[in-house]
């Protein structure tokens, strides 16, 4: 019996040494690092369709198709974790009549090829989007109840969905979305639905970036703002970078002008860091200048590492959009793929002189001058 309880008391202390030892190691192992996971954001500007671009999808059974605008860009539009896309244009029915300039309407089939082509993000806060007045507002959210995974931002259908923030959950991290605009070109809001469009308004800017800064990782403002025709940001995109910096936004991608214009990081006497891309310009339009038709996408890539979501890297790839002398065919190209031979054909030469694939990389030269042109992807 002896014999039995000192080999049963030697077996419980070399199990309680073995232990000790276990957990020694356990202790001083260094812990395993998560791998870093990635998104990939692709920001288009204004899909702007004057009467030529929206009759150059017309079939023949009375139904529109404009998937040949974006073949050119497939399959990075569809491979994007976000692919986002600014809807200048409202899609306000059939019997209101589709026009252009000045006040748009664009037929259902726009939005049905956006859905088709990959985007999930549509932005609609813009100077347009009351062009058929709150009606086009209304019927557009309708439109859009039809693709319940595309986000659309900027327009709201009541009070309690304007108090809303969008975040969205890709690849473990919570990206935050917010869309405004400067202006509804004069056209005011109705009274009894002051909600239906974001407009550029600091304090309930402040007070959307305050919530994605508490329930996201990462807040990204596309703004609607800035100097039709002008090249450069004006002061009031400047200041208001700033502000929205200091206010936890961490990416700004802008549109409007029509133009294309510089992208830099700046940052605030607080020390807080924004990348801003001022304006992408249009991504389609009919318009009569070359530098109309000279636009640009943001490609972002997120990094999500140790619970933070910073920028990896990005990139500005021009773009043109092409349209023949008939105004019939309409297609955006990446620059880099634009050529002389295509060039020649481009119907903008009768208004704007002679179009070539140098004209158009002379033009983001010099409006990138003094910024970071390493960035250009052409």
């Amino acid at each position: 019996m002896k014999k039995f309880l000192t080999a049963f008391i030697i077996f419980i202390a070399i199990l309680v040494f073995m232990c000790g030892c276990a957990g020694d190691t356990i202790e001083t192992s260094a812990p395993v690092q998560e791998q870093p996971k990635y998104i990939d954001l692709v920001a288009c500007g204004d899909n702007l369709y004057h009467m030529p671009v929206i009759n150059s999808g017309k079939k023949q059974d009375g139904t529109y198709d404009y998937s040949p605008i974006y073949e050119k860009l497939q399959p990075m539009i569809k491979n994007a974790d976000i692919s986002v896309i600014g809807q200048e244009t409202v899609f306000a029915g059939s019997e209101l009549g589709y026009s252009g300039y000045p006040l748009f309407n664009s037929p259902e089939d726009v939005g049905n090829t956006l859905a088709k082509e990959g985007f999930d993000v549509v932005l609609h806060a813009s100077n347009h989007v009351l062009d058929k007045w709150d009606t086009g507002v209304v019927r557009t959210i309708e439109f859009w109840k039809k693709y319940p995974d595309i986000a659309v931002l900027g327009i709201h259908e009541s009070p309690e969905d304007d108090e809303r923030v969008y975040v969205t959950r890709i690849n473990g991290a919570n990206i935050a979305m917010l869309n405004y605009t400067y202006s509804t070109n004069g056209l005011p809001l109705p009274k009894d639905k002051p909600y239906l469009v974001e407009l550029i308004d600091e304090d309930k800017i402040y007070k959307d970036a305050l919530y994605a800064e508490e329930n996201s990782d990462f807040t990204i403002a596309f703004i609607h703002w800035g100097t039709e025709y002008a090249t450069s940001p004006n002061q009031m995109q400047k200041d208001l970078t700033y502000k929205m910096a200091d206010w936890g936004v961490d990416l700004i991608i802008g549109s409007h002008p029509h133009v294309i214009q510089p992208v830099e990081y700046i940052t605030t006497e607080k020390g807080n860091e924004i990348l801003v891309y001022y304006s992408l310009g249009n991504f389609v339009s009919r318009q009569l200048e070359a530098k109309n038709l000279l636009g640009g996408i943001a490609k972002v890539k997120l990094m999500f590492y140790d619970n933070k979501v910073s920028i990896n890297k990005h990139s500005f790839m021009p773009i043109v959009t092409h349209y023949n002398t008939s105004y019939n065919s309409f297609a955006v190209y990446p620059l880099k793929e634009y050529t002389n031979d295509i060039a020649a054909g481009h119907g903008v030469s009768y208004h704007d002189g002679v179009v070539t694939k140098e004209r158009f990389d002379n033009m983001v030269n010099a409006i990138f001058e003094g910024y970071d042109k390493s960035i250009i992807d052409n």
